[in-house]
């Protein structure tokens, strides 16, 4: 049977608590990843920053600049769309990222992995091994270890 050190990634993507939202977003964009796991500098897993996190975050600061009150129009001013655009800009990896995280060791069988994706909905579950960060395993490496099992 395939354990989680036989699909998981091996090198999944990270950052620091510290990393901004314009970075991490960026990365997203480029590496065309899903998911980014957060970390401390000896590899210590302390949460986990999806898409869904990232479109959230921006769907709540979308401010409307005006409010329509019965047949009045009233602008909400540009102090305070101002300060949730700077509110916006300073976040960082920390305001973003999921705490409550589902992992697996690294002798998790692809059974348990699949068993445990499909019990709490998540697509990413992060690697451990000692405590510390081994790698990450997506829907896609799991759907690619069953191919590879059924060819």
């Amino acid at each position: 049977m395939l354990k989680a050190r036989d699909i998981m990634n091996t090198e999944p993507p990270y950052c620091a608590l510290d990393a901004s939202i314009q970075d991490i977003s960026q990365r997203f964009s480029e590496e065309k990843i899903s998911g980014m796991l957060v970390v401390d500098g000896d590899k210590r897993l302390l949460g986990v920053i999806t898409e869904s996190d990232l479109i959230d975050q921006q769907a709540r600061l979308h401010l409307p600049t005006a409010m329509a009150v019965f047949d009045m129009v009233i602008p909400l001013g540009e102090e305070k769309f101002e300060e949730e655009l700077s509110r916006m800009q300073a976040m960082v990896a920390e305001n973003l990222m999921s705490m409550d995280v589902k992992t697996v060791d690294v002798n998790a069988d692809l059974a348990e992995i699949a068993s445990l994706m499909g019990e709490v909905d998540v697509h990413h579950l992060p690697v451990l091994e000692g405590g510390s960060v081994a790698g990450l395993i997506s829907r896609r490496e799991i759907i690619q270890a069953l191919a590879g099992q059924l060819s």
